[in-house]
């Protein structure tokens, strides 16, 4: 099974949204090809797209570089242990490096425990931190 990571494009609408909403009960609504700040990912297998992340590229102001959090990682059920995602997230730092990012930051639901995996075998650490958020919609 051949899995080739590149930048999403129009085409790939559909099935991101399928996606996104077997994953996360959420759709994509927004074109964002034109804002240099969002850079989106997908992986395709035999012309189906099967995985897909987005990259948003943030300023730090106090240190005048920039870092990006990566969002929305998923995969289609059917290719989940094949690698998908650790391609997507290696293709997500050559890409943050290519650029003169500092890191590259993510937050996952505590119950997502393979997801979890995922990201310690990709490097990442667990900080101790808790999250805050206040909805204004």
């Amino acid at each position: 099974m051949e899995i080739k990571v590149r930048e999403y494009e129009k085409k790939d609408f559909d099935g991101v949204n399928l996606m996104l909403y077997e994953a996360f009960r959420r759709l994509k609504k927004t074109d964002l090809s034109e804002n240099p700040n969002f850079h989106e990912v997908v992986a395709e297998c035999n012309g189906r797209v099967v995985g897909y992340l987005l990259l948003t590229k943030v300023l730090n102001p106090i240190r005048n570089r920039h870092y990006y959090i990566i969002d929305y990682v998923c995969v289609v059920r059917d290719f989940r242990g094949y690698g998908v995602g650790e391609k997507m997230m290696e293709y997500a730092e050559e890409y943050a490096r290519h650029c003169g990012g500092m890191y590259l930051q993510l937050t996952c639901r505590w119950t997502r425990i393979e997801a979890h995996k995922l990201y310690e075998k990709c490097g990442f650490v667990k900080r101790e931190s808790d999250i805050f958020r206040k909805e204004l919609i």
